[in-house]
């Protein structure tokens, strides 16, 4: 929604959708918010189990489900940590990048251990093509003939 960050107009979205309900689990999954180190100590033991998640899918999903690795490697390609170009562009520095990471690990540890898996054994399950075709197709406009 127009004026407001990233989490919080996505809450808001799905609040103005009869959803409220979700708004909690998607305030915390920008990577943005494991730079705040107070935020995230704080969050990271009162979040529900559907905060958690969510917050670890965010970090895992690009274009397609990739390990967290390389999701980083793909920001720092295109947001280089370079320590003039952070302070220039309000970026990140080498070091807030090390300690996002580091929080990011921490997040993955806690999901995984929720669950009961390890981190290389999350994948996507074979109805999930199905269910995303099926909520594009609920959620296209529909044409009026």
């Amino acid at each position: 929604m127009a004026g407001l960050a990233h989490a919080e107009g996505s809450a808001a979205w799905l609040a103005a959708r009869g959803f409220p309900e979700l708004g909690p689990a998607i305030a915390g999954h920008p990577v943005t918010r494991l730079a705040d180190a107070a935020w995230f100590d704080g969050w990271i033991d009162a979040a529900s189990p559907e905060e958690l998640i969510v917050a670890y899918a965010d970090k895992r999903a690009g274009q397609r489900l990739e390990p967290m690795a390389a999701r980083f490697e793909s920001w720092e390609r295109r947001y280089p940590p370079a320590e003039r170009a952070a302070r220039a562009r309000g970026g990140w520095t080498a070091a807030t990048l090390a300690e996002v990471r580091a929080r990011a690990e921490e997040l993955e540890r806690r999901v995984c251990g929720l669950v009961g898996v390890e981190p290389a054994e999350v994948r996507r399950l074979a109805w999930t093509a199905d269910a995303i075709a099926a909520a594009r197709d609920a959620a296209a406009p529909v044409r009026r003939v």
